[in-house]
């Protein structure tokens, strides 16, 4: 009878099982936990995924996201046109490391519930404005919305409101503050005729190329 005998390898030559075999380590899939808090496993990327032999396929973008709720305002008067107006400021939010991103981009969502205090007469229009300033740079207007009236509201009429504004306009900055203010004109001059509230501000920041 033949025998037969099997020598087991001392090494297994060019298979390899470490960590680094794999590139698998954190920054493969660009998700420091620092930079965007997104541990490994929210890219799908665990080790036996990869099975030592390929890459991981994922690599979030890095966003920045806000929320606020809007502080509102009471008693806003409807200025006569031609008059003076000064907005009246309900909300602000800010976000910060926008200089992070090579060409930032900011979405902003914003809600509320307009609610009228005094009759005011057709023609009346209600304008939101929305400001930036980043840094120590001048605050400029970005957007502005109307919402002209084309009946007579009356006492306790509400007017639910949703808007967005999409800035890509903004050079990177350490911080840049937005500010939403509210004002409304009429043929005639009306004190404490709306009320503004029960609204949001939301904010999502990413590269915009």
């Amino acid at each position: 009878m033949t025998s037969y005998y099997y020598n087991r390898p001392t090494s297994f030559g060019s298979i390899k099982h470490k960590k680094h075999d794999c590139d698998f380590d954190k920054h493969d899939c660009d998700c420091h936990k620092h930079d965007c808090d997104c541990k490994k496993h929210d890219c799908d990327c665990k080790k036996h995924d990869c099975k030592c032999f390929r890459e991981p396929d994922c690599k979030p973008e890095k966003i920045k996201f806000r929320c606020s709720t809007l502080t509102g305002a009471t008693g806003i008067g409807v200025i006569a046109i031609g008059g003076l107006i000064t907005p009246t400021t309900i909300g602000t939010i800010s976000v910060s490391d926008l200089c992070c991103f090579k060409k930032p981009c900011v979405q902003l969502e914003i809600s509320a519930i307009i609610t009228i205090g005094v009759a005011i007469a057709v023609g009346t229009t209600i304008t939101f404005r929305v400001f930036r300033r980043c840094d120590n740079q001048d605050e400029v207007e970005i957007q502005s919305f109307n919402l002209p009236q084309g009946v007579v509201l009356a006492v306790g009429s509400s007017i639910p409101v949703a808007f967005v504004v999409c800035d890509c306009n903004a050079c990177p900055a350490n911080c840049c503050t937005y500010r939403v203010t509210v004002e409304a004109t009429a043929a005639v001059a009306v004190a404490s005729a709306i009320n503004v509230g029960q609204g949001g501000i939301s904010l999502i920041a990413g590269n915009g190329c």
